[in-house]
């Protein structure tokens, strides 16, 4: 094909399909819309004398820093040391009240007695459980490049710089990604562990438990239901507020905990979020919401699949040895596989990251007139059963949720 076409014929039809005069045509767009090709298949030579090179007026460098999603678990990592230890307390019992201890009289009227309480007599301590909390993993990224290999590909210097700068924007893309990669993963074994414990809720199955049949939803449908929203959006407010109060309602470790608004993390899945605000015909409760301090807008928990289906963005799968039920069952792997997940709300501390580090070296090869670059890192994660956190989901079979009083 010829760099410049006549295209008269597709200009006429174009102009008659904007002008609504006769039916639509169909516009070939070939000859002037280029959707990019291989060096190899372009056509270097032009064509009135089949010798002279096609010059390029210039080179897009197709490049722009990733921001990664932020999941409210970064804190001030540590770069040194092996293990962080965290203390938790158990709330006291009450007493009678010595103070208010009623003298005896004896004998005499006016004699009275009383007898003090010793503050030696006082041995109840405070229970505590103190934690220990390790593991990081490492991996690097290392690249060459060359110096002056490729000088015949520019035209001048700075040509050529903006591409090596282009080089490095995405080597610190793809960092990002991977830190954004595993900082999800941690957040989902916090996902799996209230799974795993039997305490995350399913809110397809509570909602199908207090209507009647021919009104029942399921995963394919509830989510386009206005009554299922409302329910749902309810049960996941109602938490938040309970969540506030002392209670060991909501934590693995039977811990007496509270977390306030400003403390709670709501990550809550953008399909869900999004057929929310469109379909209730209020969006208070989103707008709501997006107004937490730390309010994640999730667009898939681990896997986006290949088309973002909510199969696929809705659900985890996360391996862990502490899951493991049954040392002696090599088939129990401690995998907890979940689909339909559509809120995880935490307390601030239940998720965190305790230590971070990350090193930038470069090398250049001046045998080879190379450069060789690396990029290393170490992340390690805490997840804490003893914190506040919830899981709410939507499957379309499963148990009575052991948390259904709350569904209120």
């Amino acid at each position: 094909m010829a760099i410049i076409n006549q295209i008269y014929s597709i200009v006429n039809d174009a102009v008659t399909d904007a002008l609504g005069t006769q039916s639509l045509h169909s516009i070939d767009t070939t000859d002037f819309v280029s959707m990019g090709k291989a060096l190899e298949s372009a056509n270097l030579f032009e064509r009135w004398y089949g010798a002279l090179v096609n010059r390029l007026t210039g080179t897009i460098f197709a490049v722009r820093e990733y921001e990664p999603s932020s999941r409210s678990i970064l804190r001030d990592e540590d770069a040194f040391g092996a293990f962080k230890q965290k203390v938790h307390y158990n709330i006291a019992t009450a007493v009678s009240n010595p103070a208010q201890a009623i003298p005896t009289i004896a004998g005499n009227p006016e004699t009275r007695t009383y007898t003090q309480a010793s503050p030696y007599d006082v041995n109840t301590t405070l229970q505590i459980k103190a934690l220990v909390f390790g593991g990081q993993g490492t991996w690097s990224i290392e690249v060459v490049r060359p110096i002056e290999q490729i000088m015949t590909a520019f035209t001048n210097a700075a040509e050529m710089a903006a591409f090596i700068d282009g080089l490095y924007v995405y080597i610190e893309n793809s960092l990002k990604l991977e830190l954004e990669a595993i900082e999800r993963a941690a957040a989902n074994t916090g996902i799996a562990s209230v799974i795993k414990s039997g305490r995350a809720r399913n809110l397809l199955s509570e909602y199908n438990a207090t209507v009647s049949a021919g009104e029942a939803e399921t995963v394919d449908t509830c989510m386009t239901s206005e009554k299922f929203l409302k329910f749902a959006s309810k049960a996941i407010n109602d938490t938040l507020g309970y969540m506030s109060q002392m209670s060991t309602l909501f934590n693995d470790g039977g811990m007496p905990k509270f977390t306030p608004r400003d403390r709670a993390v709501v990550e809550m899945l953008h399909s869900f979020a999004s057929a929310s605000e469109m379909y209730l015909q209020s969006d208070t409760f989103h707008r709501e919401l997006v107004q937490l301090p730390n309010f994640n807008d999730i667009t898939f928990w681990q896997s986006s699949g290949a088309a973002f289906a909510f199969g696929d963005v809705s659900k985890i799968k996360v391996q862990h040895d502490d899951f493991i039920e049954d040392a002696t069952d090599e088939s129990d792997t401690g995998a907890v596989e979940q689909s339909g997940i559509i809120c995880f709300i935490h307390d601030i501390d239940a998720v965190a990251a305790f230590f971070g580090y990350r090193r930038t070296w470069e090398e250049v090869n001046n045998r080879s007139n190379v450069v060789v670059h690396g990029e290393q890192a170490r992340k390690g994660y805490a997840v804490d059963p003893n914190e506040n956190m919830m899981v709410f989901y939507i499957a379309d079979a499963s148990p009575t949720p052991p948390v259904s009083s709350f569904a209120g």
